[in-house]
């Protein structure tokens, strides 16, 4: 089963954004994005802690036919993951997060491999286009269906071990991609309670970088540039008001992330290039003063176009200032 770098960040933004997507409305409580968590409207500050771990189960090729996993395998990542977010102005909030991750895989030749390094981080900004929560419980005027609209952009950093380099030997032993990404980001959502719904988009532009090493290789030197990425994600949460004042939010998503083809000396390979779909389902649990969120989650890849088939589990803790 080959699964190159790239690959490594298609699974990656779904795990975000299936499992830290919006999971209770940012506006009212707090949540997250594939652009780091998101401040609630009147708060200053926010972290989060993640502990995810993503399993691989064969993958699909280029056709989308899928393909079993390799006899005797057995590969998985687990990421410990920090996300930090503080306000700025009345409008604008700063984010980012810096994970460490851990490869540890068992081949079907007997071989084993434990590669436990810091992954690619990142740092990014938002502003609310809207001065208002926009959380409302029950529908009075047009102006309660105001939804609540952020706009956003982010900036990948190649903090983690990519194949470019004399650090790892194949592609499964990386903990980053090795390039610079810039993100544009959008998110909607509204919460008529105990309803809501939010939509994310997110266009990335990977940023050119030259290659003379590829896993501990020296090669002819060339310029690489991953293929422009696309991220849709869709979800739809119910709110259960708990006896003592507490929130537990359950949250079905559906993303779907596209990559475009990758670029070797400015031209296009037609063989690389991907395309992946899944689904997320969340449950979040907001203390009474909506200070303290717990989230647990599962995400899987349904369908795909030369990637890997992942089962992503989650579980995180927020506080919110």
């Amino acid at each position: 089963m080959n699964m190159p770098v790239s690959i490594l960040k298609v699974a990656a933004a779904l795990a975000a954004a299936s499992l830290c997507g919006n999971t209770l409305a940012a506006s009212c409580c707090g949540g997250g994005a594939s652009g780091g968590v998101i401040l609630p409207k009147f708060n200053q500050a926010m972290w989060e802690m993640s502990l995810s771990q993503e399993a691989y189960d064969g993958s699909w090729n280029q056709d989308g036919d899928s393909r079993p996993a390799s006899a005797g395998s057995d590969l998985s990542k687990t990421s410990l993951t920090l996300s930090y977010a503080q306000r700025v102005s009345d409008n604008w909030q700063l984010s980012g997060f810096i994970p460490l991750v851990q490869n540890q895989n068992h081949y079907s030749g007997g071989e084993q491999t434990d590669v436990t390094n810091i992954g690619d981080g990142q740092i990014g900004v938002w502003y609310e286009t809207f001065e208002n929560v926009t959380c409302v419980y029950q529908v009075n005027s047009w102006q309660s269906l105001k939804p609540s609209v952020y706009l956003g952009a982010a900036l990948t950093l190649p903090t983690g071990i990519s194949e470019y380099g004399d650090r790892v030997d194949n592609s499964f032993e990386t903990t980053g991609n090795g390039f610079y990404r810039l993100d544009a980001n959008m998110l909607i959502e509204k919460t008529i309670y105990p309803y809501s719904v939010s939509w994310q988009a997110t266009y990335g532009q990977h940023l050119e970088r030259p290659v003379n090493e590829e896993s501990g290789k020296a090669v002819t030197p060339y310029d690489k540039q991953l293929g422009d990425r696309t991220l849709h994600t869709f979800s739809a949460a119910y709110t259960f008001f708990l006896p003592n004042l507490a929130m537990l939010n359950a949250t079905l998503s559906h993303t779907r992330l596209d990559q475009g083809q990758t670029k070797y000396d400015g031209v296009k390979d037609p063989s690389s290039g991907s395309e992946k779909q899944g689904l997320g389902l969340t449950l979040s649990y907001s203390s009474a003063v909506r200070d303290w969120i717990v989230k647990l989650g599962i995400s899987q890849a349904q369908s795909g176009k030369g990637v890997d088939k992942t089962t992503v589990s989650n579980l995180g803790i927020s506080h919110v200032y």
